[in-house]
């Protein structure tokens, strides 16, 4: 059962910072409560005190400004599925968020707190690595910028600081004449293993790749020794290479195995779910709406 809570209801970023700086441990961040609510009931999480930031207008953003999406953390799952900008845009990143839980998730969750919360057993983020992201937080001494690759720090784990929260996502779309895919594994709504990739050819060979694989090990990666690998291959030969690759898979990625599948599993599956994801983004992947 939850017990009864405080909440603040800060009107700006800052504000909600100062709240966090304020409050201390005691206090946690309120926006769709998909995860933290769940938490909660089970006793998993402790709050005296929430913090919601549903009534911060600019957190609830999507918008176009020199060729970078930028998303701010309240913008549910939903919305980013639907929204015909970011449909034209990022449409790989599209096809991640339509498949993340069930409509209910995705109308109540939000990006911020699935990035913020980084269960490894999530979609966007692993999309979201592939087009480069970055993230925006802001706290009480102000505000900072950096990669969402070094934001997703471990299991349930991110960069932030107690007094800091999540603000914007910043997402530029893959370069001209590149393809993106998301594929999964799924069991029970939740991805046993997503995979995403991003690819150019130029006279039959990868010109230029991106790579990145969820669910296996403690948080997402872009897998940039492979890729080197393969850049400057053929498809049949990249996917070979990729074949072959659980050794670096299991170096890399410090593989998990729980009930959605053992280790050993989830990397055999990772090799071919890879090379699937990659001759489907080198032959165009999805396209934009």
């Amino acid at each position: 059962m939850l017990r009864a809570l405080r909440m603040s209801v800060p009107t700006t970023a800052p504000e909600a910072a100062g709240e966090l700086a304020r409050l201390g441990e005691n206090a946690k961040i309120y926006a769709g409560g998909a995860e933290l609510v769940l938490l909660l009931r089970r006793g998993l999480i402790d709050a005296d005190h929430l913090v919601n930031i549903k009534h911060i207008p600019s957190l609830d953003s999507i918008s176009w400004e020199g060729g970078i999406m930028r998303i701010g953390a309240t913008v549910t799952h939903h919305r980013l599925e639907t929204e015909a900008l970011v449909r034209a845009h990022l449409p790989m990143f599209v096809q991640a968020e339509s498949q993340v839980a069930n409509i209910r998730v995705r109308n109540q969750g939000t990006i911020g707190g699935n990035l913020c919360f980084n269960d490894p057993h999530s979609d966007p983020g692993v999309a979201l690595l592939v087009y480069e992201a970055g993230v925006l937080v802001v706290g009480r001494n102000g505000q900072r910028q950096m990669r969402l690759q070094d934001f997703l720090t471990g299991m349930y784990e991110t960069a932030l600081e107690p007094d800091e929260l999540l603000v914007e996502i910043q997402v530029p779309p893959l370069p001209a004449g590149w393809g993106g895919a998301y594929l999964r594994v799924h069991r029970l709504q939740r991805p046993t293993l997503g995979v995403a990739a991003g690819a150019k050819m130029q006279d039959g060979r990868l010109e230029d790749v991106r790579l990145a694989l969820g669910c296996v090990g403690p948080t997402p990666k872009r897998l940039e020794e492979l890729e080197a690998k393969i850049r400057g291959a053929k498809l049949d030969e990249a996917e070979r290479i990729i074949g072959e690759s659980k050794t670096y898979l299991t170096q890399s990625l410090q593989p998990v195995g729980d009930i959605l599948g053992s280790a050993d599993y989830k990397l055999h599956i990772s090799c071919v779910l890879l090379g699937r994801a990659l001759e489907q983004a080198a032959n165009g992947g999805v396209k934009a709406e």
